[in-house]
């Protein structure tokens, strides 16, 4: 049974892209229409890479979870050639790497158009491309667009940041809890030990 989780999948995969494909802007469950703020399907991982075109990764961890996804809007527009929302040049599934030929495969059959990326769950340097993903009606973004991903990160990394700063203060908690309970064994074990030696 694989230990990767889909959060420590986005995680690399946000870092795959950043820094071994070098695209410029990434953002994390982010609306993928990019026209409004609320409302729409979002993305796991979005980047735009240099030439300002989107390419959105969509994370699954078991391939019962990612036949499902063939039900959504998206998926059926991006196969029947519908007018879509969504504004990505590429689209990928991340898939932990055990079961990502099985995945490949998969797609051959509901998602023609999808690529995917098998991950280890260790780094962004063990990613590996199983399946290249084939071009999208999506145009290149304009700077507004580019800039509503980045105002939607921003309010993502603020959470995060947040979460960090309660996870910080816990620990601290924790950690403040643990040196009095040793101070008091220390100290009782100081109380008992004449005894104990005595009796002995």
């Amino acid at each position: 049974m694989s230990l990767i989780t889909a959060d420590s999948i986005k995680a690399v995969i946000a870092s795959y892209w950043r820094y071994v494909r070098q695209c410029p802007v990434i953002a994390l469950e982010v609306d993928s229409s990019l026209d409004s703020y609320s409302g729409g399907e979002r993305a796991d991982v979005l980047a735009v890479d240099k030439n300002r075109f989107l390419i959105e990764t969509e994370v699954k961890i078991t391939l019962a979870d990612l036949r499902r996804d063939a039900e959504k809007s998206k998926h059926r527009a991006f196969r029947e050639n519908l007018p879509t929302r969504c504004v990505a040049r590429h689209f990928y599934f991340a898939i932990p790497r055990d079961i990502a030929n099985t995945a490949s495969l998969v797609c051959n059959d509901l998602y023609p158009y999808a690529g995917v990326l098998g991950v280890n769950g260790l780094d962004e340097y063990g990613v590996e491309v199983y399946r290249q993903a084939k071009f999208l009606a999506g145009k290149r973004l304009t700077y507004p667009q580019v800039l509503r991903i980045i105002f939607n990160q921003s309010a993502t990394v603020c959470r995060l940041a947040k979460k960090v700063g309660e996870l910080t203060r816990v620990q601290r908690n924790l950690d403040d809890q643990l040196k009095e309970y040793r101070d008091m064994k220390r100290l009782e074990g100081g109380r008992d030990g004449p005894t104990n030696i005595g009796a002995a």
